[in-house]
């Protein structure tokens, strides 16, 4: 099954007053383990919960050679091929797959796409990444500081609003790494290697707690750190300092060459 949905949260119980344990976006693979006016779901990391079946589609080819990623933090999908008279259709996150349509012209301004639904939808070129490649760890850093200032979200995994871990699973994501979701499971995973504080290099990750591991950076350089987390009394994507913070560091795991 298929999310159809920009974004859904996935609950800890079937029903909306209950905790967002993480979330799924459009064109997410997920697995069926219950259904009925709720599905408890397994996404592709491992982790589960519970979602509305009415935000599922059963199709959807990823393998498909006209799937491409949005590469916009928000894209507007459109009923015709105008900003106007329509509102958009939804607005996509960064990373949603989208289907083109077969010999579609990369170098017009709208593009015609086929939703999961098989309905017809535009989506403007500059939003579509036509040629997706995985990023070097060298272009890591300059590819997250362009989620500056978006807006911390409990259980976030999309560029509407992330959480620390659900930004940190999305940056390693795109580099070809799929860890595990939250911060006390990332700094046990098999992929990391421990180095100690007086030795970071750019990319390192940062763990913060003191009885138990709540928060996670990724280090930049001169002592700073690039995070989802509270900074200037504001809960966004932010750059801090490794000696000013009021998180308590704890560790820092690099990538295992």
């Amino acid at each position: 099954m298929f999310v159809y949905r920009p974004v859904v949260n996935v609950y800890v119980n079937p029903e909306e007053d209950t905790e967002v344990h993480t979330q799924a976006f459009y064109s997410n693979a997920v697995e069926i383990l219950e259904k009925g006016d709720w599905s408890r779901i397994r996404m592709i990391d491992g982790e589960e919960g519970w979602v509305k079946s009415s935000c599922l589609h059963p199709e959807y080819n990823l393998a498909d050679p006209l799937i491409r990623p949005v590469k916009s933090l928000f894209a507007h999908i459109y009923r015709v091929p105008d900003t106007t008279p329509f509102p958009p259709l939804m607005t996509l996150p960064y990373g949603a797959k989208i289907k083109l349509q077969e010999n579609f012209d990369p170098s017009v301004r709208w593009i015609p796409i086929e939703l999961i639904d098989g309905k017809k939808a535009w989506i403007q070129r500059g939003d579509v990444d036509f040629e997706p490649r995985l990023k070097t760890m060298e272009e890591l850093i300059p590819f997250a500081l362009k989620f500056l200032g978006l807006p911390y979200t409990w259980g976030g995994t999309t560029s509407f609003g992330y959480d620390c871990s659900g930004f940190i699973q999305m940056l390693f994501r795109e580099a070809g790494y799929l860890i595990p979701r939250n911060a006390r499971s990332q700094i046990h995973w098999s992929g990391f290697e421990p180095v100690h504080r007086k030795d970071l290099q750019p990319c390192d990750l940062l763990f913060f707690g003191e009885e138990r591991i709540n928060h996670v950076g990724l280090y930049l350089d001169k002592g700073q750190f690039l995070h989802a987390g509270v900074r200037d009394e504001v809960h966004a994507i932010g750059i801090s300092s490794l000696e000013k913070t009021k998180y308590n560091y704890a560790a820092a795991r690099r990538m295992n060459p």
